[in-house]
């Protein structure tokens, strides 16, 4: 079998612009006083409409400051939230969170608007960061549903700004439904089997994506299709790029030729996971990318199914498929390629790539005669596994040794840890039947 080609990882991220020393102040944290926020009322939303039935987030002071992360489960009702000093400056130097439930487990809401931080490309100063996505600038914040809100709100050491206001609503149990999966389409499912071989064929893996420039067709990551809305990829794909710049490609069986059930989607929203700092640093190599419209299930297109809680995967026998080089020196294919690849143990990957694997990962490859592998351009792709006739994604592609080195597996953001957080960040999508 050819080696195949998946990203090892685009370890190249953006780097984050340099900032002027504006200011000489001190980079040292300080939790957030939330709570001074309470003194001012309730504020104007910036389209002078007050919410007068909007209550402040109930919260504790510690030796007068907030605690660092808030977690609150709130009862039914509609709350506000301010930045410190709003509608003046917000001070430098801030790090706090809050972690927002519905006393029911209820789907609540948050908008903010107005919105006025200071602006970065990739909102690396100052921000505000909701299920993972970030927001700066003066972009306000769309209405965003969840059962769980993660916010973090970070300031630098200098320039700052006006802030925002954020509306949040926790709506009576039962006034709202959770989608079931659906029972007109199954997840995991493929038309053909694999026998040999690394060109694919059409619809053999129905649930492959291909992240592409706007309006190109060559793709630099991979994804993959994961219920009719979300595509899940690597971060270090989207990091710092903004859901403008990104299509993405399904159905794409040959690079640059037009295949029959190709389709194209542009991207809405990119949500990749809080605790990302670099694919080799903290791991949690995840993102999700929302697309525009819903996706047209077909021989050619649907979803993978999600790994199960709980499980491993140590020792079976895996796939991964993706668009990159067929070689660390070579170029890439022009036909989706696939490879199959062992999963190692955690212990045994543990003595291969010591404390840089993290329990977010996981291991596959690494064959004693080398040349099969996951190489550079299919870095968000999936890595899956078939369980009961149903292939399921037990990792995404995340980085490597370049490229097919013996007894050197690659490594995959580990699925199963972040069930949680992909379930709850596409509560509004509508899953296929496992």
């Amino acid at each position: 079998m050819l080696r195949l080609q998946i990203a090892c990882c685009c370890l190249l991220a953006a780097a984050a612009l340099a900032k002027p020393q504006a200011k000489s102040a001190s980079k040292e944290p300080k939790p957030v006083d939330f709570d001074d926020n309470a003194a001012t009322g309730v504020p104007y939303n910036g389209n002078d409409v007050m919410y007068d039935s909007a209550e402040p987030l109930p919260m504790e002071k510690e030796n007068g400051f907030a605690r660092e992360v808030y977690e609150i489960t709130l009862e039914p009702a509609n709350y506000y939230w301010i930045s410190e000093n709003y509608p003046n400056n917000y001070p430098n130097n801030i790090d706090g969170g809050l972690r927002l439930r519905g006393s029911a487990n209820q789907e609540i809401s948050i908008s903010c608007d107005p919105f006025q931080l200071e602006y970065h490309p990739s909102c690396d100063w100052d921000y505000l960061s909701i299920n993972g996505q970030k927001f700066c600038g003066t972009r306000r914040v769309p209405t965003i549903k969840s059962t769980l809100l993660t916010i973090d709100f970070h300031t630098d050491y200098s320039v700052t700004d006006k802030g925002f206001y954020c509306y949040i609503v926790v709506p009576e149990p039962g006034t709202q439904t959770t989608p079931s999966p659906s029972t007109d389409c199954q997840c995991g499912v493929r038309q053909t089997r694999v026998v040999g071989g690394t060109d694919a064929t059409a619809g053999q893996f129905p649930w492959q994506a291909g992240l592409v420039s706007t309006g190109n067709t060559r793709s630099w990551c991979g994804g993959s299709v994961i219920n009719n809305r979300y595509v899940l990829t690597a971060a270090h794909c989207t990091d710092g790029s903004s859901p403008s710049e990104i299509q993405v490609m399904l159905g794409d069986l040959r690079i640059g030729t037009t295949d029959a059930g190709e389709q194209r989607y542009s991207v809405v929203q990119i949500i990749e996971h809080p605790q990302y700092t670099s694919a080799t640093g903290s791991g949690w190599d995840f993102s999700l990318l929302k697309l525009d419209r819903e996706i047209t299930f077909s021989n050619t297109i649907s979803p993978v199914c999600l790994a199960e809680a709980g499980q491993t995967y140590a020792d079976v026998t895996a796939i991964a498929s993706g668009y990159g080089r067929v070689g660390a020196e070579e170029p890439q294919a022009t036909t989706l390629q696939h490879v199959q690849l062992p999963v190692w143990s955690q212990s045994r990957c543990q003595g291969n790539w010591g404390t840089t694997l993290k329990s977010n990962m996981i291991c596959a490859g690494g064959y004693s005669e080398g040349g099969r592998s996951v190489c550079m351009g299919d870095s968000g792709g999936p890595l899956v596994t078939e369980v009961s006739g149903r292939f399921r994604l037990i990792g995404v592609v995340s980085f490597g040794r370049p490229c097919a080195l013996a007894n050197s597996p690659d490594v995959f953001a580990r699925v199963t840890e972040a069930l949680t957080w992909i379930q709850s960040n596409t509560a509004d999508a509508q899953y296929c039947t496992a």
